[in-house]
């Protein structure tokens, strides 16, 4: 799993920056999340996971037993976990391959872009040859 793919998802989600130094709770909150979907999606021990954000790992753990209560009671950070968790479910199950290896969020999209745009190629020019009269439409 791509930790900084991860990163990136939480941190577009909240439109923050996960490493700035600050108490304020939407940053706690989020990288409370953060944690957790590490802990749950890679084999990282929890010093690694720390070291994402410049952070020990009894930080990480207390984080990770705040977050568990959250999850009991705080709608709202219910919503988020499970939106997030969504997309990075979809974006692993679109090509696990590809999210395992790629460099950033961004080259991911791209790569995904690049094989949905070969495959409406393929399909385009199966409809040109088969139905050439309806082609005239696409685009």
């Amino acid at each position: 799993m791509n930790k900084e793919m991860i990163k990136k998802i939480v941190e577009q989600y909240y439109q923050l920056k996960l490493d700035t130094n600050t108490r304020k709770r939407e940053y706690v909150e989020a990288r409370s999340i953060y944690y957790k979907l590490l802990r749950d999606k890679t084999r990282l021990p929890l010093s690694h996971i720390g070291e994402t954000l410049n952070k020990d790992h009894s930080t990480v753990l207390h984080s990770l037993r705040n977050l568990k209560d959250w999850l009991e009671y705080d709608k709202q950070i219910i919503t988020d976990y499970n939106t997030i968790l969504e997309r990075i479910d979809y974006a692993i199950s679109v090509n696990p391959d590809e999210f395992y290896s790629a460099e950033s969020l961004e080259g991911f999209y791209e790569k995904q872009y690049k094989v949905l745009k070969q495959k409406y190629n393929f399909l385009k020019s199966l409809l040109k040859k088969y139905e050439p009269n309806r082609i005239e439409n696409f685009d």
